[in-house]
């Protein structure tokens, strides 16, 4: 049986009023070698249908939609019409969620490259960053969290078995790295492989 192979990318991609401190070329050569057969972002299928990018953060809008147009790539749609809404709470949970949001735009801001974002500390750190927020965060927001991971490894599945043997690459927020990539290795016809060795 061919494997499907799929590897995951993270980025910081809500600090999108930010600036980024690494050029944008740099996402844009790093995914132009891995040269997947399909490119799976967190994009509704509305959006992509109305190509309604304005909200984006520009690793989509500046980086890779234009990469995707000047080449081969094909855009998977892989999100929903109604994104989650961030963790929030009162008191002194939203004061600790604010001063954690701090650290994950810090983290964003020192990055010297999209690499750093998906490897090392600083990915292991964004990942409990995000998860302390949504323990400090109201019940609802975590789940609706929850639902739209479903909703994506749904998608990225669907994906996979639309196009078997495909190289696909899913770019989304690293807060959902460390759960896609374990959820995706549970199904025999998929091989969860390493930005780098895709």
């Amino acid at each position: 049986m061919s494997k499907t192979s799929i590897a995951v990318l993270g980025t910081l991609a809500e600090f999108h009023k930010e600036s980024i401190p690494f050029d944008l070329n740099a996402l844009v050569q790093l995914v132009y070698e891995i040269n997947p057969d399909l490119l799976c972002l967190d994009i509704s299928p509305e959006q992509w249908r109305t190509q309604d990018f304005d909200d984006l953060p520009p690793e989509y809008r500046e980086a890779l939609l234009p990469l995707a147009y000047q080449t081969d790539i094909v855009v998977v749609p892989i999100g929903e019409s109604l994104p989650p809404r961030e963790p929030g709470a009162t008191g002194w949970r939203g004061k600790a969620i604010l001063l954690l949001r701090n650290l994950l735009a810090w983290l964003e801001k020192t990055a010297p490259g999209p690499e750093a974002i998906n490897s090392g500390w600083r990915h292991d750190l964004a990942n409990h960053l995000y998860e302390l927020t949504l323990r400090l965060g109201q019940e609802d927001a975590v789940a609706e969290l929850e639902r739209h991971r479903r909703a994506l490894i749904e998608n990225i599945v669907a994906a996979a078995r639309r196009d078997p043997g495909a190289r696909i690459l899913v770019v989304v927020n690293v807060r959902h790295c460390h759960h896609i990539r374990p959820a995706l290795r549970h199904y025999e016809d998929i091989e969860v492989k390493d930005f780098s060795e895709l």
